[in-house]
């Protein structure tokens, strides 16, 4: 990938002595920027342009090219690589459009530019982008036409969209935050967000690495590349709805992944998701801060009403204020012309106005070991607070480096002011006492000791896979998913417990197996077209004799008739009813991007309704699969919560191990969905008292 930002000769393909030329612009950047390399333009008409040859053929080029920038209409793409390939050219940047993401033909053209590319070893960023920028070098080869005016740092953004890409640019601009790379990758048919990601966490240039995506290449290899990432990962992951999708299938060619998936994914390997600029710019604000030790504030302020808000503000993000010792009251009182203000955290310098003071009371107050962090809100008037309060800041933006502790200033002044500061100032800066504690508990909450490596799938399992394979292989012949009574016996087969079940095939049946089994007992019916069975009456709970077994088999049939004639019924199932316990879901699905997930949630007929899930991509470990069930808000009713009796928690956790295990082996299993999964109280154990198994169709294998 260092190829991309670091050539020592380009050519630019596409050039024309035409007005509005957009690849002309290209090297009018490359001029702009001062690239430090050698720069070659090409286009069929030929002619002259900033005073150098305009080419007519890449062939014609009398020296070696490291880098093409292609921007020629889509039909002329293959040729065009077929050239580079003759002339050495290993590398190119596609800017052009009208391949995938506009019509099958594009589409094929795409293609078949691939087939070239791969036969020449040419590697290629595109195509459908706006290209790559390098501020190291001066290499800026975006068609949009910018000026130098940005300021040089440690982010670089991959962006799979030119416009959204071009807006973070611009915004990271106006706050005087320094760019490294930049690199907009459009259809991604060849280098996607994971090379470039895997190149720039290496990049001694880069220090946080922001994405947008639209659509997520490989998901696996996402989360294998974030977890080893030292560097913050900060990502834009838009199409989360139907409609959202359909525009972005158009725009990039991208496929959409289930969201809630995406989002667990991130979190499991700390990758922070924002979906606006202003949650970015947070993020980009705090994270080079030195991080919080605890969550304990201090707030200085010189107005008692802005102190006021920022209190609130901790108190809705979660930090709880320091409290401060007596003796540093006191030392800070003496600055005082009056005892007028009570000193506590928040602490209000209303009746202060010496700048040196303000300094120094910062400084002692980040010297507290009760505050693990410092939030000073100020309040001016430029016109005759200005010189005095630019000295402040001057010190502020010292201050974390020299006490390890993060410092954000909110500032309340002109905007002309604010203008100034935020391009003449490296300090985290902001405007409203609210968005300064929201940025703090970002970098609180931001995952930064991800554990590298893969935890390990559980090996240590009795299981019995060759039934599994059997079920799977008579439902495939018979083009259905796995009944009932199959979907508990797989479970069964990987030591999911599961309540005991008769299949019956009439009333009779009915009465035999509840004898046997012992009343109170449960009636379901066995359908393959029947998904939720207490919706339509399929299911009749606590039976508790002969007469009552046969009645409610007669009314189970009835009610199914009505509300499903179409169904195919197979028969019923008797069960013994469960003791109590609370009810969760446990189960799985395989999502296209990436593999094998679980969840646990709240069960029962609600779980639609409240959508209480935690989810996690395979594979995880015992300790993960115990923060599934921590994250829930029914956790307190499972731990013994108010002196109740705690609930089996270890069984859950272990039966998620199993199921992700089960989706592991057999990957053709699309869905487990086990609802009730009944957790019984400590050391009694749970039960799965229904499954529901979907296998996928061969050619989705």
């Amino acid at each position: 990938m260092r190829e991309f930002f670091y050539p020592k000769s380009i050519a630019v393909v596409g050039v024309s002595e035409r007005p509005g030329n957009l690849a002309r612009s290209i090297a009018q950047n490359l001029h702009e920027f001062s690239f430090d390399g050698i720069i070659y333009m090409v286009g069929h008409r030929g002619g002259i342009q900033f005073g150098r040859r305009i080419y007519k053929s890449i062939s014609d080029i009398p020296d070696s090219v490291d880098l093409a920038v292609i921007l020629t209409p889509a039909h002329t793409m293959p040729a065009i690589l077929d050239e580079c390939g003759s002339k050495g050219i290993k590398r190119a940047i596609i800017e052009s459009a009208g391949f995938g993401e506009y019509s099958e033909k594009g589409k094929d053209i795409e293609n078949k530019s691939k087939d070239i590319a791969k036969k020449h070893g040419i590697r290629f960023i595109g195509p459908n982008c706006i290209g790559v920028m390098n501020l190291k070098n001066g290499l800026v080869v975006p068609f949009t036409p910018f000026q130098d005016v940005f300021a040089r740092g440690g982010i670089s953004i991959i962006s799979q969209s030119g416009g959204v890409g071009i807006s973070y640019i611009n915004l990271l601009e106006s706050e005087n935050l320094g760019i490294s790379k930049f690199v907009s990758i459009g259809n991604k048919t060849d280098v996607d967000e994971n090379d470039l990601l895997e190149y720039l966490l290496a990049d001694p240039e880069t220090s946080i690495v922001c994405i947008y995506l639209e659509s997520i290449s490989n998901g696996k290899r996402l989360m294998d590349i974030a977890r080893k990432a030292k560097k913050p990962i900060l990502l834009h992951k838009s199409g989360i709805g139907d409609l959202s999708r359909d525009i972005a299938a158009s725009h990039t060619a991208a496929l959409a992944s289930d969201d809630s998936v995406v989002d667990a994914a991130l979190r499991q390997v700390g990758i922070a998701r924002f979906r606006d600029s202003e949650t970015l710019l947070d993020y980009l604000k705090v994270l080079p801060l030195p991080r919080l030790r605890g969550n304990k504030l201090a707030v200085v302020s010189r107005s008692g009403g802005q102190a006021v808000l920022a209190a609130d503000a901790c108190d809705l993000a979660g930090f709880k204020l320091a409290p401060f010792p007596e003796k540093f009251v006191a030392d800070v009182e003496q600055h005082f012309r009056a005892s007028v203000i009570k000193l506590t955290n928040p602490l209000d310098l209303g009746d202060l106005f010496d700048y040196d003071i303000y300094t120094k009371i910062a400084r002692e107050t980040l010297a507290q070991p009760e505050v693990d962090g410092l939030v000073f809100l100020h309040t001016y008037v430029s016109k005759t607070e200005g010189e005095g309060s630019r000295k402040l800041f001057e010190t502020l933006t010292d201050l974390p480096g020299e006490y390890s502790k993060p410092v954000v200033t909110c500032v309340a002044t002109d905007n002309r002011e604010l203008s100034y500061l935020k391009q003449n100032y490296q300090l985290p800066l902001f405007t409203d006492p609210l968005q300064a504690v929201s940025a703090l508990s970002l970098a609180r909450d931001f995952r930064h000791d991800i554990e590298v490596g893969h935890a390990s799938m559980p090996d240590n399992l009795n299981v019995d896979k060759r039934l599994v394979r059997s079920i799977l292989d008579l439902c495939r012949e018979e083009s259905r998913n796995p009944l009932l009574l199959e979907a508990l016996e797989i479970l069964d087969a990987y030591g999911i417990p599961v309540i005991c079940s008769r299949l019956v095939e009439n009333e009779e049946e009915a009465v035999e197996a509840a004898e046997k089994l012992g009343y109170p007992v449960t009636l379901k019916i066995v359908s393959e077209q029947i998904s939720h069975k207490s919706d339509i009456g399929g299911v009749q709970l606590n039976l508790r004799s002969a007469e009552v077994v046969r009645n409610a088999y007669a009314e189970m049939m009835t009610k199914i008739g009505e509300h499903a004639p179409e169904a195919k019924v197979r028969s019923a199932l008797v069960q013994p009813m469960a003791q109590p316990g609370s009810e969760l879901i446990v189960g799985g699905k395989q999502d296209k991007q990436f593999g094998p997930v679980v969840l646990v949630g709240m069960g029962g007929i609600f779980v639609e309704i409240f959508s209480e899930v935690s989810r996690r991509v395979v594979p995880i470990s015992h300790e993960e699969a115990n923060k599934m069930i921590m994250e829930l808000k029914a956790a307190p009713i499972l731990t013994g919560a108010r002196g109740s009796t705690p609930r089996d928690i270890e069984s859950c956790v272990d039966s998620i191990l199993k199921i992700s295990r089960l989706l592991s082996d057999f990957p053709e299993i699309a869905e487990i969905d086990v609802n009730p999964f009944r957790v019984f109280n400590q050391g009694k154990g749970a039960s799965a008292l229904d499954g529901r198994i979907i296998i996928s169709e061969p050619n989705t294998l």
